[in-house]
């Protein structure tokens, strides 16, 4: 079952939510009052002001009452809170130290001084002061639930989500109120505690049955934990039948029907619908700011029907003012070459490229219009990059060689597979004409010996060629969720009498939590496998195999390596590895790497090696994360092939 990207988990609510709102801070009672009845009433008056907002009155008051009673921990304390809201905030640090200084046991001075760091000072220069000051007032008062909170929010902050579960834990504990359980629920999430994060938004909703927040985190516990969509949905729906302005949800509604529509076909117009009323709402309150999402994600579902290109044409252009992307340019580009406007493709690829010049698809695309359609385009393009992207220029140009070599390497296999058959197909009708004339033979003849034989090694060539037409050969990818360790583990399973017959240890080392890929699970199968069969026959005298799975969050990729200690690649030959037909192997084909290459692309992936001859090689693939994209149609019969990305770039961002 297909998972939703999640949804920002943040703790919305403060400490002041716990008891409603407001400062209590002045309300709580101060240890040791002032001494004398003037001082006092000074600062009663102060605290009048204060009350009231006024706070300058209120910092002159205190200090007048300084002026009577300057060793009073309480005036003190009152004249930093009126220092804090006034944003005077060294003075209010000043006079909370001193407050402490007088009264080091009062927990309610350590913590408002811990506030004072923890709101309105640097976090990486002033979060271990503030931690401290927090603990100070927990382990002076163990019942202070304000300093277990603020704590919590600060260790959430900073990533320690251990730390922050357990205070917010003890914040439930002591006042199991909506605040205190909302954030424990949403940092069970942060930790993928899904169970009890289900648990804790369950009696959130006994409690608040029309709270939409909490269905809408609900939601997403229903998918992580049990991949359960439809439930998911049921959630989401639930959170905007009471409160149609939810954006997050409705948002969160239409990707998860988006994401779906290619399992479920009425999915498509839902995610639609969604959009369009997202898009409809936020005119009004204006508060959705991922909106470039939205019309990104719009451009997508219109894409996935021809009749619709306007539209999608319009979608993607209307998110592109709210943000730039290379992948809408790309796609933009496929949009204008259906309706046959070759001059704006080929520039929304040039856009693409200036945008991400990494992004590999727009070069893929702009050189097959160099080779079909306009090559003389190519040496004005490239005075362009030259001219205006001299920093990058070297890159792209050196891309773009790359690009038109495989375009003509695809227009060769495409003659190479054209011939091939008609040789196969010449090939069939002598075997069927050496086949009659063995019949008609007599078989104790030389004559029948020599056809027998003869016919072996036919058949053995003909088989050959089918081989290789069968690579040259693929279907379209279907795709599915697949688990990259597991589909890996049962490879080399299966494998693991070749690894004891050629006495070669095997060593995987899978990531933990290793995100699902989208994709066709049997063509990565063979690809993989494809892979590890050519580090087994690189180790002919034994050796080790390691493989290992590491997700990769900056670029949101599974990285897949497969190094053998074999006796690696010479550099003169690295280049050759992917090129069809070349093979290091006695009796290979020459075409195993170069199917695992098209298959790695056909997934928005890349394969590279590292080699060092004598020292082993490795095979490094990457693939995307849950692009939800078309699958590259990569067939040797279809001619031009562009490289298309129409779900990728919906969800580049969200992933």
């Amino acid at each position: 079952m297909q998972k939703s990207d999640p949804p920002a988990h943040n703790l919305p609510l403060n400490s002041a939510d716990l008891h409603g709102g407001g400062d209590s801070r002045l309300s709580r009672t101060d240890p040791l009052p002032p001494t004398t009845t003037v001082a006092r009433d000074e600062c009663l008056l102060g605290d009048w002001y204060f009350n009231e907002r006024h706070y300058t009155l209120a910092i002159l008051t205190y200090k007048r009452a300084l002026e009577l009673d300057p060793e009073c921990a309480a005036i003190h304390h009152r004249l930093g809170l009126a220092y804090y809201k006034e944003g005077e905030f060294d003075d209010a640090k000043d006079a909370f130290q001193k407050a402490i200084s007088l009264h080091p046991l009062s927990a309610h001075y350590h913590y408002s001084l811990g506030q004072l760091l923890q709101d309105y000072y640097d976090l990486d220069g002033a979060w271990m002061e503030a931690v401290h000051e927090f603990t100070k007032a927990i382990e002076l008062d163990p019942s202070y639930v304000e300093a277990w909170y603020d704590r919590g929010s600060l260790y959430d902050k900073r990533g320690e989500l251990e730390k922050a579960c357990h205070d917010f834990q003890q914040v439930v504990a002591q006042m199991p109120n909506y605040a205190a359980r909302y954030n424990l629920a949403v940092l069970y999430i942060k930790r993928q505690m899904w169970a009890e994060a289900q648990e804790v938004l369950e009696e959130i909703l006994s409690i608040e049955p029309n709270d939409s927040d909490a269905y809408y985190h609900l939601a997403d516990v229903h998918l992580q934990r049990s991949g359960n969509l439809s439930l998911a949905i049921d959630c989401l729906k639930s959170a905007l039948e009471r409160d149609p302005d939810h954006l997050d949800a409705r948002f969160a509604l239409g990707l998860l029907y988006a994401k779906n529509r290619h399992n479920y076909h009425e999915y498509r117009q839902k995610a639609i619908d969604q959009f369009v009323q997202l898009v409809s709402i936020n005119e009004m309150l204006k508060t959705f700011d991922q909106l470039d999402q939205v019309y990104f994600i719009l451009g997508s579902l219109y894409d996935d029907v021809p009749a619709d290109a306007e539209l999608a044409i319009s979608a993607y252009q209307t998110g592109l003012e709210h943000a730039p992307s290379a992948r809408v340019r790309n796609n933009l580009g496929l949009l204008y070459l259906q309706k046959k406007q070759i001059q704006k493709a080929a520039e929304e690829f040039r856009q693409a490229i200036q945008l991400e010049p990494d992004y590999e698809a727009p070069y893929h695309n702009l050189a097959k219009l160099y080779f079909y359609e306009h090559d003389e385009e190519l040496l004005k393009d490239l005075r362009g990059w030259l001219t205006f992207r001299p920093q990058d220029a070297a890159a792209i140009i050196f891309r773009l060689s790359l690009s038109l070599i495989d375009v003509a390497r695809a227009e060769g296999h495409q003659s190479l597979f054209s011939r091939l058959h008609r040789v196969k197909n010449l090939v069939s009708v002598s075997g069927v004409q050496l086949r009659s004339a063995l019949r008609q033979s007599e078989p104790a003849s030389k004559l029948h010996s020599t056809l027998d034989r003869t016919l072996i090694q036919h058949e053995d060539s003909y088989n050959q060629l089918t081989e290789i037409l069968d690579t040259l050969r693929t279907e379209a990818p279907v795709s599915e969720l697949v688990d990259i360790n597991r589909l890996i583990d049962n490879l080399l399973v299966k494998l693991r009498s070749v690894c004891t017959a050629k006495g070669i240890e095997c060593q995987p080392d899978f990531a933990a939590n290793l995100p699902f890929i989208k994709g066709d699970s049997i063509q990565l199968k063979e690809a993989i496998h494809n892979v590890l069969i050519n580090a087994f026959e690189a180790m002919e005298d034994g050796g080790v195999l390691q493989v290992e799975t590491e997700y990769q969050p900056q670029s949101s990729q599974v990285q897949i390596s497969v190094t053998d200690t074999g006796g690696g690649i010479p550099d003169t030959l690295r280049h050759k590895i992917f090129q069809p037909g070349y093979t290091l192997k006695d009796g290979g084909s020459g075409f195993g790497l170069t199917i695992v290459q098209r298959t790695i692309r056909d997934h928005m992936g890349s394969i590279d090696l590292r080699s060092k001859e004598g020292g082993g090689t490795t095979f490094i693939i990457h693939l995307p994360v849950n692009p939800d994209a078309i699958p590259i149609k990569t067939n040797l019969q279809m001619r031009p092939i562009f490289y298309e990305a129409r779900g990728d770039l919906a969800f580049e961002e969200l992933v």
